[in-house]
């Protein structure tokens, strides 16, 4: 067991404490001689209660420290559960752009098929057909071109909402 030597409001102290403790010990006695100095002319003739008074000023800025530290910790925490959820929006948000991206490359493929197709046709045209299958044919064509345009703008659509 150590011991330390304390001047506090004018009078000595002594002061046991662990090994290695010392300098902790005597840092204490040093903050509450510094309250005191803070108190200066309202001192009371009563030793007591001037050291009740130094050792409310710590515990006050005890209070204050540990407040702060509970808010601190608080908008710590806070702010890990939003890291982890914009994480996690991230990541949807990738795997939604992922899915888009195949299905407009199928899209692509598709129409790039239809467009063979279609330039092969231009190339060999179909024996000459009646009135009224080209009629039916070509209003056919009409809401098969529709349907694609819708296909397009839908994917195009959600392309840009990602």
């Amino acid at each position: 067991m150590s011991e330390v030597r304390l001047n506090i409001g004018g009078r000595p102290y002594t002061i046991a404490c662990g090994p290695g403790e010392e300098e902790h010990v005597a840092g204490l006695g040093a903050l509450l001689q510094e309250k005191l100095d803070q108190l200066g002319g309202a001192l009371s003739v009563q030793e007591s209660q001037n050291l009740l008074f130094a050792a409310l000023y710590v515990a006050d800025e005890l209070v204050e420290s540990r407040t702060k530290l509970e808010a601190a910790e608080k908008a710590r925490e806070k702010a890990a559960a939003g890291e982890e959820e914009a994480r996690s929006e991230a990541q949807e948000a990738n795997t939604r752009l992922v899915d888009l991206q195949k299905r407009l490359e199928e899209a692509e493929s598709e129409a790039a098929k239809l467009a063979g197709e279609a330039q092969e046709l231009r190339a060999n045209p179909a024996p000459a057909i009646s009135a009224d299958h080209h009629d039916e044919l070509g209003l056919a064509l009409e809401r098969f071109a529709g349907l694609l345009e819708d296909c397009a703008d839908k994917l195009e659509g959600k392309a840009q909402t990602s």
